[in-house]
Order: structure tokens, then C-alpha cells, then sequence
């Protein structure tokens, strides 16, 4: 009878089937422990923050390979992702996993066929004023439900622009190209 039970508590559960990581994004990692009982905090990447209430699981990168952790609660206050996994029921238990990178599948962020800024990533940033090529998109980040994109130069070197709606002028997916404002100073930095 036990086994019975046993068995139909374990195909009751959604157990993800683990991706490949290349069909994967990373959405953040975890930064550190918040309260004892095992919540954490995560510093975010190319997500917006709303939809990180709408994940069920994650899959963390442990020794290079991805994990599926199921979510039983997300927080989002002002600018950070508070998330309680059902796996980890202390902050002993969460310390251990401070600095662990978190990814889900590509196609668990796409929402009805609308464009997801992590999309841009590899389209070529154009400066609208002298049509100067700036740079190629790396990687789209979310700072406080502000938008920065770090930003390949042609010389190698980094850079962050924001990716304000007032200083985007034309987004073209076929040239893959953004023509933008850029702020003053910004690439001197």
C-alpha cells in the first residue's frame, strides 16, 4: 500500500524535463539569504520584474548543470525579487546556494507572440544623431524596472545605455538594428 501511495505522489508532482542550457536565459542569481526561512534574494537579469511572479520553477546551474527548483512564493518590492523555494526550508540551507545563476527555458517568456526585451540581444545599437553604429547588444539587465543595455563597442570595450521608450527611435527586426537617442557623456564613461 505504501508503494502504491508512494508511486502516485510522484506522478502527481510537475517535474520538469531539463533543457538544454542553450535553450535556456538566465534570470538572475542569488545574492543572499532573506529571513531564516530559506527565502532569497535574487539580483535580477533580463526579465522584467512581474514576470518573475508568474514562474512555477527555476532551474539552478549546479556543477554546470541545470536543476529544476519548484517556487512556492515570489515577493517583489520596489526593486527586488524576493523568492521562497519549496527544496530549501532555512537560511543555512539558502546560504549555500548565494551565487547560484538561475535560468528558465526561452519559451517560458514568450507571452502571446509580443517582443521580450531579452529578444534585442545582438541587434546593433546606431546612435540617431550621426548614425554612428555604437555597439551589439550583450545582454539585457532590469535595475529597478530600469532598463539597461550592456553594450559590446566595436573596440572591445563595454558599455551601459538605458533603454528608456524616450530614447528609442526605431526598433527593426529584419536589419536588427535599434536607432537611439544616446545621452550625453554616456559613452565616455
Amino acid at each position: 500500500m505504501f508503494k502504491q501511495l508512494n508511486t502516485l505522489f510522484y506522478q502527481s508532482m510537475t517535474i520538469p524535463q531539463i533543457p538544454d542550457i542553450n535553450q535556456c536565459i538566465e534570470i538572475g542569481t542569488i545574492s543572499r539569504p532573506h529571513g531564516k526561512d530559506g527565502a532569497v534574494m535574487l539580483s535580477t537579469k533580463n526579465l522584467s520584474l512581474d514576470k518573475y511572479k508568474t514562474l512555477k520553477f527555476v532551474f539552478f546551474c549546479l556543477q554546470n548543470r541545470l536543476v529544476p527548483f519548484h517556487i512556492e512564493s515570489v515577493t517583489v518590492k520596489s526593486n527586488s525579487v524576493i523568492i521562497k523555494f519549496e527544496d530549501i526550508q532555512s537560511m543555512e540551507k539558502a546560504e549555500l546556494y548565494c551565487s547560484t545563476k538561475l535560468y528558465i527555458e526561452q519559451t517560458d517568456i514568450e507571452d502571446n507572440g509580443e517582443s521580450e526585451d531579452d529578444e534585442i540581444i545582438g541587434y546593433t545599437i546606431i546612435n540617431d544623431e550621426n548614425e554612428e553604429h555604437i555597439g551589439t547588444v550583450q545582454e539585457v539587465m532590469d535595475y529597478s524596472s530600469n532598463v539597461v543595455l550592456d553594450i559590446r563597442r566595436n573596440d572591445g570595450t563595454a558599455v551601459l545605455i538605458p533603454f528608456a521608450d524616450d530614447l528609442v527611435r526605431q526598433i527593426n527586426d529584419e536589419t536588427k538594428t535599434i536607432v537611439m537617442t544616446i545621452p550625453d557623456g554616456i559613452l565616455d564613461i
